[in-house]
């Protein structure tokens, strides 16, 4: 591991906060202008399942890395690009996951804004997390991270 490797790609905080954050920020929209989806019970219910579905994306993604002995924290060096399972469709099912779950909560809080939250969630990931991952990643990797980002999409 060379010096400059130490940090991965040397992100300051955890992905995780950048969902908590639309999340409440959204969900405060809403308790000053609330817009909900529909008067109905059991939307809960989908909303719930919708964030179990992303929870078990994320935890297939993460039994990967620990198969992969490598770390999941991306302020962390990684040592080994996966390229199966669910990382054969998406360069980043762990973000994926935390969209679909943002979504999901919008329905439990049945909420529009919380639901809209991941528009913005979306590219604040690809900003500010995806693309400084992307960059270490092609440097540490050369052509076989390129390879993979050829065959693999970002999201889907």
């Amino acid at each position: 591991m060379t010096t400059e490797d130490k940090r991965g790609p040397g992100l300051k905080f955890p992905p995780p906060l950048l969902v908590l954050a639309a999340i409440g920020c959204a969900w405060l929209v809403d308790t000053i202008r609330p817009l909900p989806i529909v008067d109905e019970a059991a939307l809960w219910l989908v909303g719930a399942a919708i964030i179990a579905i992303a929870l078990l994306i994320a935890l297939v993604a993460l039994v990967h890395f620990f198969i992969a002995k490598t770390h999941v924290e991306p302020w962390h060096p990684t040592t080994v690009i996966i390229r199966n399972g669910v990382y054969r469709f998406s360069r980043n099912p762990i973000y994926l996951a935390f969209c679909i779950a943002t979504i999901g909560a919008g329905l439990v809080l049945n909420s529009w804004w919380v639901v809209a939250s991941v528009m913005l969630l979306k590219p604040l990931l690809e900003h500010l997390v995806i693309s400084r991952e992307e960059i270490y990643l092609e440097k540490k990797f050369g052509d076989h991270y390129l390879d993979y980002k050829r065959q693999v999409r970002r999201w889907l």
